[in-house]
């Protein structure tokens, strides 16, 4: 699949990941502008010109004024430009779409677990930044056509710093990863969604059909952009017996400007 890279306020995309179960188991200057703001607002774009209204229907709807030149979109291969005051209301969001993917296999007689790991880059140029969020498309996310794995749900309201699973049951989860993380996902060294650490491999939550906001920052991030991270594991306790079979999912990420 390749990137994403519209002009758009969201980004989606969809991504599937499989289990087998085995029975073994820019820049821009607008003259006499000025970008104000405060520990309460900010705004983005002004500028000095004469005349402007909005206008509008059902069908369409229509900003202009007076007083700039060479407005208009223009671009190659390497750059994308809007020039004048009204084009850069609109801001730009980008999300990578990686490939799909494949868990190894684990015991469904004697208990076993797998993990596995994918990646998205999200960039933004939009200043209040932007929110990254991840859904499944049923409920329990992790299925096969004869059974499926319960979705992780942590012991209180913050995600678990530790993987738990009952020796007699199954679950499928999820710990976000990377700069951007949610604060709710960064931990302490012991305790979730306190602290400042992204220790790899902690804060587990589950998956829902309801979006849940994973990652996120409060300004631009164009135009490196930021990799977020979900580290996936699925695990089936001792005494639980799992029907084999190959188990997947579907998961959705969207991100979105603030």
């Amino acid at each position: 699949m390749k990137n994403f890279n519209f002009l758009t306020k969201s980004k989606y995309f969809v991504v599937l990941i499989l289990i087998v179960i085995s029975s073994f188991f820019g820049f821009y200057h607008n003259i006499l502008a000025a970008v104000m703001q405060s520990s309460t607002y900010k705004i983005q774009q002004d500028s000095v010109n004469l005349g402007g209204v909005d206008s509008s229907s059902s069908t369409y709807k229509l900003s202009d004024n007076l007083g700039e030149v060479a407005t208009g979109d223009s671009n190659s291969a390497t750059y994308y430009m809007h020039a004048g005051y009204w084009q850069m209301n609109e801001s730009y969001i980008s999300i990578s779409s990686p490939s799909d993917l494949a868990m190894t296999s684990m015991g469904g007689l004697s208990g076993g677990s797998s993990e596995g790991t994918m990646s998205w880059v999200v960039t933004t140029d939009n200043t209040a930044g932007y929110n990254m969020s991840v859904a499944s498309s049923t409920a329990p996310a992790m299925q096969s056509t004869l059974d499926s794995l319960a979705d992780y749900t942590p012991a209180g309201s913050d995600p678990d710093y530790n993987f738990t699973n009952a020796s007699n049951s199954s679950s499928f989860g999820f710990s976000p990863e990377g700069t951007e993380t949610l604060p709710r996902y960064k931990d302490n060294g012991s305790s979730c969604n306190t602290g400042s650490l992204e220790t790899t491999g902690r804060c587990w939550d589950g998956f829902s059909t309801t979006p849940k906001i994973v990652a996120g920052s409060t300004s631009s991030n164009h135009p490196s952009g930021a990799t977020v991270t979900l580290r996936l594991r699925a695990e089936s306790g001792a005494n639980h017996i799992q029907t084999s079979g190959v188990y997947s999912v579907i998961i959705t990420a969207t991100a979105v400007t603030l």
